[in-house]
């Protein structure tokens, strides 16, 4: 009899790649592949705003994206995405995103992506890095989603490595990492920690005028009363950086604060896909 070793199926993986590139004058250059798409609808005056879409749904152990962007001298843009990305039960393997960012002379970037959520068995690694001059702007967004509270989802066991590196005239200004592994139900509940709280973001100011803003931006919290809706928040500056963190009991709760917020320190409303 003829033993024939059963292998493992292979499983289908996406896989994305995007880049663009802005001027003063407007794009300068597209590129996407895979399950990558970038929209650039029109916004009437208001900001220029580029649209990032995963057409696979989604992501899972094995699903590699990758993002680009390039300002050059004098450019505006904000870039943001057409909905929350979800990162399902791993079968194996990480999924992988790198997002790289570069600024021009006297640009102006808003990253603002929408939260990404984490199921339970998830897997994921994310590297956010961004070059810029001394002169130009930087507005980012990152949040997470750990477990969604209304569905009665909790997360138990996951793994996320989701990690920022940040060069301003060619110098190194900024490094955070946020790191969870294995059973992190216990982690989320210490008091130290996330205090039971599933939602949590961090908004970046990277400017010449970061600093002078501190100020604004703790006054939001008090005009909008966030501690009292439950919400945790702190601000911080130092060395031409703005550093604001949120933590909220569920995801609706973060979402409301993150509009309101936004809202108040852009001093605009936010593109047409955060409307909720």
């Amino acid at each position: 009899m003829l033993d024939i070793a059963q292998s493992e199926p292979a499983l289908q993986r996406s896989f994305g790649n995007g880049e663009i590139r802005y001027g003063k004058d407007g794009l300068r250059g597209l590129f996407q592949q895979g399950c990558t798409k970038i929209l650039l609808p029109k916004t009437y005056g208001a900001l220029p705003q580029a649209v990032l879409v995963n057409t696979a749904g989604g992501l899972t152990g094995g699903d590699r994206l990758g993002f680009d962007c390039f300002l050059e001298a004098g450019a505006s843009l904000c870039v943001t995405s057409q909905t929350a990305e979800r990162v399902y039960r791993s079968c194996g393997g990480e999924a992988e995103v790198t997002n790289r960012l570069r600024l021009g002379e006297n640009s102006s970037l808003e990253w603002l992506p929408q939260e990404t959520i984490l199921f339970d068995q998830s897997r994921l690694r994310r590297l956010l890095e961004v070059h810029m001059e001394e002169n130009s702007r930087l507005l980012a967004l990152e949040s997470f989603v750990l477990g969604r509270r209304a569905m009665g989802e909790t997360l138990a066991n996951a793994q996320l490595s989701d990690q920022w590196r940040i060069w301003r005239g060619g110098k190194p200004v900024y490094a955070d990492g946020l790191r969870l592994k294995g059973e992190v139900k216990k982690t989320l509940a210490q008091k130290c920690l996330f205090g039971g709280h599933a939602a949590l973001a961090s908004l970046l100011y990277v400017a010449p005028d970061a600093q002078d803003r501190l100020e604004q931006a703790r006054k939001i919290v008090a005009d909008r009363n966030f501690t009292g809706q439950n919400i945790e928040m702190a601000a911080s500056a130092w060395n031409g950086i703005l550093l604001v963190r949120f933590l909220a009991a569920n995801a609706q709760e973060l979402r409301w604060c993150l509009n309101e917020y936004l809202v108040d320190f852009r001093q605009q409303s936010l593109p047409r896909v955060w409307q909720i």
